[in-house]
């Protein structure tokens, strides 16, 4: 065992306390403490200064590691925009930080009640049970409701800096372009439909991505996405004579199709 700068080196265990006031290490006396670690120890040793700042690394890096998680939100969307102006980027940057920050805070104290309902709902559609799904998506309304006023806030602030077709851009890439994605698919899915039917559809996406901008992570964003397919599919497009289920089935047999042309 051997006293160094107030740390005891034993085999890789250290224990910290704080030295005698009249402690003092000769140069002479390190040096054999030194040999004695190395030679009980059989390999070496590392002696770490105590500083009064060692207490704030971890909050520092906790710091480094939320303006990193902003940032990396944030930058895609910067991106996008390509605003090129210093004023305007900086308001936009400072929306989304708040949004981001109020998003982390709500999911923290929401997110288990949400997922259990997320569950209850998938279950329930697995079932067929119409009725329990659309209870689940109605509690799952109920929890978002209190996040309103934000998002609300959140639209309004980036309206007052950004034209309607740049805020447009901003949530099409919080929800990753699902918006234009899935409305592409359903064109090919749906190759008849009328253009006031596939203005109908859109309108369904984008109140999709309206609430899927809220979600914590992908599988939520698309489970929104789900939840307006439903109304797209089973409600509005059945109610205009297709068969969401044949053209679904068709469009798989023609891609499976074109797959083995495609390796011939």
């Amino acid at each position: 065992m051997c006293m160094i700068g107030g740390v005891i080196v034993v085999r890789h265990l250290r224990l910290d306390f704080t030295a005698p006031a009249n402690f003092h290490l000769g140069m002479k006396h390190f040096i054999s403490c030194a040999t004695l670690a190395l030679v009980l120890t059989g390999g070496s040793f590392s002696i770490q200064a105590q500083t009064n700042d060692a207490s704030s690394a971890p909050v520092s890096s906790t710091a480094d590691r939320e303006k990193a998680t902003l940032e990396k939100h944030i930058k895609p969307v910067m991106a996008a925009l390509n605003l090129n102006d210093a004023d305007k980027e900086a308001k936009v940057r400072e929306v989304l930080a708040a949004q981001i920050q109020a998003l982390t805070t709500w999911h923290a104290q929401n997110d288990a009640q949400i997922k259990a309902l997320w569950n209850d709902f998938n279950k329930a559609r697995g079932k067929q049970n119409v009725t329990n799904a659309g209870a689940a998506l109605a509690k799952i309304d109920g929890v978002y409701a209190s996040f309103k006023p934000q998002h609300e806030k959140f639209v309004s602030n980036l309206s007052s800096v950004l034209t309607p077709e740049q805020v447009e851009t901003v949530k099409d890439v919080l929800t990753v372009n699902k918006v234009k994605v899935t409305y592409d698919v359903y064109l090919q899915i749906f190759p008849k439909l009328t253009d006031g039917q596939k203005a109908v559809v859109l309108d369904y996406l984008k109140a999709a991505r309206e609430e899927a901008i809220d979600a914590s992570s992908m599988t939520e964003k698309s489970a929104f996405f789900k939840k307006y397919k439903i109304k797209i599919e089973d409600d509005y497009l059945t109610a205009q004579g297709y068969d969401p289920k044949q053209a679904r089935k068709d469009f798989a047999a023609k891609q499976k199709s074109a797959a083995v042309d495609d390796q011939k």
